[in-house]
């Protein structure tokens, strides 16, 4: 049960990370919309500089005095028809004026901004941005530290539940750990009983050959290590599952064609 509950609360983990680095912020998608909308309206070329004729070295205290000049044009009280190109100047010297935003607006100004589709729900990107890869790299560093740990809260599980099985059996023994005492054991009702034999305060479990015995012990548990993360063993296992499957059929057609010489 804790394996499973701890499987689910990384697949959680997981889903939660994804969600949250690849969602846009409420800024992002305010800049997105305003961005689209200029550029519907005034060709494809247009941006926020060049909508509030500025230049993009401009000063946030230019910018906001660069409004009032516009205001004595645009402003909707002198002239109504106005009104919407006004409120797409006020909300681009908004976002230029605010140094947090403009460098927001900057970045996607220079690596491209995401298309919009209501289908596919609002905005998405068609190509991969220089910040998914920062954000992949995140999220993949992430997900192996969540993986670990949960390795490390597994193994620590599985030692606490075989002392627990250990220490039942030792109760059991009356012979204080100085001789040998059988004993047989079912995980469920319906299960055929296994037979066990606790000696010299060591637990064995007979095989279902009668003969093997097999020590139980948390020790034969191997300790995870990093190694044993989604980090390392991510790659390996997409090798086994793309490119290495690709080898190990020419391998093995290579391997047949020099039998196939061999025995001409």
């Amino acid at each position: 049960m804790l394996t499973t509950d701890i499987r689910s609360s990384f697949l959680i983990c997981v889903v939660c990370l994804m969600t949250v680095v690849f969602a846009f912020s409420a800024q992002e998608v305010e800049i997105f919309k305003l961005q689209n909308e200029i550029a519907k309206r005034y060709g494809e070329t247009i941006d926020f500089y060049k909508l509030l004729k500025i230049t993009n070295k401009a000063t946030s205290r230019e910018i906001t005095k660069n409004l009032r000049k516009l205001s004595k044009k645009y402003h909707p009280d002198k002239n109504p028809k106005y009104r919407k190109l006004y409120e797409r100047l006020n909300l681009a010297t908004q976002i230029l004026a605010d140094d947090t935003r403009r460098k927001t607006y900057d970045y996607y100004l220079k690596n491209g901004f995401p298309d919009y589709d209501f289908s596919k729900g609002g905005f998405f990107f068609n190509r991969v941005q220089p910040k998914t890869w920062i954000i992949l790299s995140f999220v993949y560093v992430a997900i192996s530290v969540i993986h670990y740990i949960i390795l490390r809260l597994q193994y620590k599980s599985d030692v606490r539940r075989i002392q627990f099985f250990i220490n039942q059996c030792k109760d059991q023994d009356d012979t204080s750990g100085l001789g040998e005492k059988r004993l047989s054991f079912k995980q469920h009702e319906e299960d055929e009983a296994k037979e066990l034999i606790v000696r010299f305060g060591d637990v064995y479990i007979i095989e279902e050959d009668g003969k093997t015995e097999t020590l139980i012990s948390p020790d034969t548990i191997s300790t995870p290590t990093i190694f044993d993360s989604a980090f390392f063993r991510l790659p390996g296992w997409f090798y086994n599952k793309t490119i290495g499957k690709f080898f190990d059929r020419s391998l093995q057609k290579d391997g047949k064609k020099l039998g196939t010489k061999k025995d001409n």
